[in-house]
């Protein structure tokens, strides 16, 4: 039997550093960009994200640290949790080079020791392509939730399911052919492959992802003890990256690609 996790950091630290390097820029051209507009990063959230000055965030499966660094920009005190050494080392040189601290977590968020885990936190923050990696979503939102203090936020921008589960793109058409009630695993690259040669990819390990309905979601931070607050499913041009270049002129206007849910701790 595939041990899931094991798989994914593996998947997750093979050349992820160069490939973030090559994709991205270096952390220290990176830290310029982010250093002379903070907020670009964090656009999407505005609305629900509030001042981050003297907060304390705690960003699941943070990658290659830019939204921590962003929120560190603006006075955030961040901690990242991520399974991946590589990706720690891009952020935590995007760190250095931006003049802010960052903590960073090389861990499975699902098996953190309480002693290490970030606690009374004011923010906990996910973005595009968190809840794929999760095979017990309930569990995971407890352990998320857990992370809040009294009158804490959390916020999760991630991939819409219809997009990721039912659409797919065939000879340049939009067929509505897969399963959105699937809940097998799949074996797959990871995200930032693109960014390697053919031979480096040959080395990089499948990693597992296991998709969720919206219904699943809702139900799960619901069921975390959380208040949800909003649930926005984007339209527009700010997720067009989302879909196949050759998809429809005007797909992005038609159908979500990206959402943002928003949830609350209630003080007692």
């Amino acid at each position: 039997m595939v041990d899931i996790t094991a798989s994914n950091r593996e998947g997750w630290s093979r050349h992820a550093y160069r490939a973030w390097v090559r994709g991205k820029g270096s952390p220290q051209a990176v830290a310029e960009e982010l250093k002379a507009a903070p907020w670009r990063k964090l656009e999407p959230f505005c609305s629900v994200l509030g001042d981050p000055e003297g907060r304390k965030v705690a960003n699941l499966l943070g990658s290659n640290g830019k939204a921590a660094v962003s929120l560190a920009l603006l006075g955030a005190d961040v901690a990242v949790v991520d399974l991946s050494a590589e990706n720690a080392r891009y952020a935590m040189e995007l760190a250095e080079a931006a003049g802010v601290k960052l903590r960073y977590l090389v861990a499975d968020v699902m098996n953190l020791p309480a002693e290490q885990a970030p606690a009374d936190c004011d923010l906990v923050l996910m973005e595009l392509g968190i809840l794929h990696w999760f095979t017990d979503l309930g569990r995971f939102f407890k352990v998320a939730a857990a992370m809040l203090k009294p009158g804490g936020r959390m916020i999760v921008r991630d991939f819409h399911p219809v997009k990721n589960k039912l659409l797919r793109w065939k000879d340049g058409r939009m067929t509505a052919d897969g399963d959105y009630f699937d809940e097998s695993l799949r074996a797959g690259a990871v995200p930032y492959s693109v960014f390697l040669t053919n031979e480096e990819r040959a080395e990089v390990p499948e990693v597992y992802t296991r998709g969720w309905t919206m219904g699943d979601i809702v139900t799960a931070v619901a069921d975390a003890g959380l208040v949800i607050r909003s649930l926005k499913e984007e339209k527009g041009a700010v997720q067009r990256w989302v879909f196949p270049e050759e998809a429809p002129a005007g797909t992005e206007e038609r159908m979500p690609g990206i959402y943002t849910l928003t949830a609350d701790r209630i003080a007692p």
